[in-house]
């Protein structure tokens, strides 16, 4: 039986096949407001509450947002008993990078990219508020190292250096340095002509009629006439035809 579809204005679930099921998340990551509409860690949880498939394939662009919405949605794809797929489709960077790390296999598709970076805020007060809201962000960025450390296998002081120099991947990159499984790109399909007949098709056609113009070119008993077509302009018609 298929799942009931959720509808979500920035956020979409869709059953593909019996076993797989296919959700979109496009936008910010947070909590929606008045002005704009982001993804929550609710939003997610209630579109996945009720699917039953053993694939979840989560189709990923986002530039990002809040932070602990984003790692709370990381460690509820990590905690599902489902096998999870997180496909970055276009842009995974900041709050949307660590939402990916939750899955058992990350796709970077053709042309996509991820960003990674501190975590950062606004603050304003006294020089003791200022002070607690670096403590805050250290911290942050102690957690966001921890997720990455975990997936990727680098050195904490690698991926320090890559989050203070707030890198931007390329999909090959991203695979390169461990942060994604594999790029995935369209496969080349046999090159055809309009009409359906392969190159190499083509190719057969073409011997079989040079190796027959051949065999009438034996049998032609003297000169030819300036009404007989050549075998070159046989050949020419034939071309032109293909």
């Amino acid at each position: 039986m298929k799942n009931k579809i959720k509808t979500i204005p920035h956020l979409f679930t869709n059953q593909t096949h019996d076993d797989e099921h296919e959700m979109v998340i496009s936008g910010a990551i947070g909590r929606s407001g008045w002005f704009y509409s982001a993804t929550s860690a609710q939003d997610v949880r209630d579109a996945l509450q009720d699917v039953s498939s053993s694939t979840i394939r989560v189709k990923l662009n986002s530039g990002g947002g809040d932070a602990d919405q984003g790692i709370e949605i990381y460690n509820y794809l990590k905690d599902l008993d489902k096998y999870v797929i997180v496909e970055v489709t276009s842009l995974a960077a900041s709050a949307a990078s660590i939402i990916a790390m939750g899955a058992d296999e990350i796709i970077m598709r053709t042309g996509s990219r991820m960003m990674v970076h501190e975590a950062s805020t606004f603050a304003w007060g006294t020089k003791q508020d200022i002070q607690k809201t670096l403590n805050a962000l250290e911290t942050y960025d102690e957690s966001i190292i921890s997720i990455y450390e975990e997936k990727t296998g680098n050195s904490r002081s690698e991926i320090k250096k890559l989050i203070e120099a707030e890198t931007w991947m390329t999909a090959e990159q991203a695979v390169e340095k461990g942060f994604a499984d594999r790029v995935e790109k369209i496969k080349d399909e046999e090159p055809q002509t309009s009409n359906g007949i392969t190159d190499e098709q083509i190719q057969m056609i073409k011997n079989s009629i040079l190796n027959e113009l051949k065999q009438n070119e034996n049998q032609i008993q003297g000169p030819i006439s300036a009404s007989t077509p050549s075998i070159v302009d046989n050949k020419s018609k034939r071309k032109r035809f293909f």
